[in-house]
């Protein structure tokens, strides 16, 4: 499509303008002018989408500039949805599969994605977002407008769901409840005989993906902090978990990875278990109405006419007792076949609470440790994967735990040398790869 194109510095200088062609190749948006350099623009450089005006799209990059596309008429809200699309592709993502709702967050058209773990908001404008079920406390409802409530974060508006708004709160509260039930039913495999009151405590503290302090869980019991390490830990980690409990106050958190939840399975067709007449005999008396009780009352029916067939009904009440019956005249021949109108399954869909386990080479849950130290800085570690280096954040106030708690949550836990996070980004010190020098390089990124 045609544009005018201008790519701006964040002082407001100007660095490039001009007539364009722009569209998406290959999952980026590409600008190519006539006689310039083409910029191209892969959605992990797109910090957010902004309309300044109509028929224009303003993007801001991560690396400062922002690029500003006029004249799009029509194709505006075609070159938005294709932004949308390969923003989702790239963006924040959830367990399992999730259930997608199109509606609007705010004064934006989103694609609402409801995951096994998480909210993820995927909006034309503005930033995408990812709201585990462990910070969701509510959802307030007027009409057709919802006011998601979230922990440390303003209410998430969504509107112009239409006819799904119900089906989208329903569904998002049996969500989060399920994510509080796996919880619940993992820690309590972790810590058999606890108590039900002091496992409600703990699995509110360890909320699926957000860790909880140790004198935290040493208030509810002292047993419980040396029981989840023990089970969560590989033992070629037990070292490195000693030596961060040792340099300040230890964190611990679990976070599902893997959906446990699992479709039914097979089908059985649908059969109508109420009693079929009869036909017995075909001479026999009575034989098209069953034996027993039933059959006396079906025949006394006919006999006499249903009661409320009158007037012009009348003289079809036999045929209509009949056919109540599944039979189509007196002598009863001719069974009237039922619609075959659901179909039953052998096994049910569930959730596969055996399967959480932070065991074996492949664990469905990952076992992670945050270490704050009196220096200021933040020691992410994974307990229960060999996959995993150390990384150290710069956090200078105490409540940059729960901060970075909850961006590492943004990025499923997985974090790559320079991590996608803006605020992952900005407080990176360094990583430790494990081996014999593991102790001496942390203890360089600490000093």
């Amino acid at each position: 499509m045609s544009v005018r194109y201008r790519l701006v510095d964040p002082d407001g200088t100007v660095l490039s303008e001009g007539d364009a062609v722009a569209g998406m190749a290959a999952g980026a948006l590409v600008v190519s002018p006539a006689y310039g350099p083409v910029l191209r623009v892969v959605p992990a450089d797109i910090v957010s989408v902004g309309e300044p005006e109509p028929y224009a799209v303003r993007l801001v990059l991560a690396d400062g500039p922002a690029l500003e596309l006029r004249g799009l008429g029509a194709m505006r809200t075609r070159l938005l949805a294709e932004l949308s699309d390969a923003r989702a592709g790239d963006g924040p993502r959830g367990v399992g599969r999730p259930e997608e709702f199109a509606g609007w967050v705010g004064d934006s058209p989103a694609r609402l994605l409801l995951y096994d773990d998480a909210l993820v908001v995927l909006p034309d404008s503005g930033d995408a977002e990812k709201v585990p079920y462990a910070f969701i406390r509510g959802v307030t409802v007027d009409g057709y407008r919802l006011a998601v409530q979230v922990a440390g974060h303003a209410p998430l508006p969504v509107h112009r769901l239409a006819s799904r708004t119900t089906e989208f709160t329903d569904l998002l509260g049996a969500r989060c409840r399920a994510a509080g039930g796996r919880t619940a039913a993992f820690l309590g495999a972790l810590l058999p005989g606890l108590g039900a009151l002091r496992l409600r405590t703990v699995a509110d503290t360890l909320r699926d993906g957000v860790a909880g302090a140790r004198s935290d869980l040493d208030r509810v019991d002292p047993t419980v902090w040396p029981a989840l390490t023990a089970a969560a830990t590989r033992p070629d980690r037990v070292a490195c978990l000693r030596a961060l409990e040792r340099l300040g106050t230890p964190w611990i958190g679990f976070k599902q990875v893997v959906s446990v939840e699992r479709p039914a399975q097979g089908v059985e067709p649908w059969r109508d278990h109420a009693v079929t007449p009869d036909l017995g005999d075909h001479g026999a008396p009575g034989s098209a109405f069953g034996s027993g009780l039933a059959g006396v009352w079906a025949a006394g029916a006919v006999a006499a006419g249903p009661p409320g067939f009158d007037g012009p009904y009348q003289a079809m009440g036999a045929a209509l007792a009949y056919r109540v019956l599944g039979v189509s005249g007196a002598g009863g021949q001719h069974p009237v076949p039922r619609a075959d109108v659901s179909r039953g399954r052998l096994v049910p869909a569930h959730t596969d609470h055996e399967a959480l386990t932070t065991a074996g080479d492949a664990p469905t849950v990952l076992a992670f440790l945050l270490c704050r130290t009196s220096g200021g800085r933040l020691v992410y570690e994974v307990l229960n994967d060999d996959d995993h280096a150390t990384y150290v954040y710069r956090a200078a106030d105490p409540g940059a735990v729960a901060t970075l708690n909850r961006a590492l949550d943004l990025v499923g836990f997985r974090v790559e040398p320079v991590p996608p996070a803006r605020l992952l980004r900005e407080a990176y010190v360094g990583r430790v790869v494990h081996g014999d020098g593991w102790a001496d390089a942390l203890g360089v990124l600490l000093d």
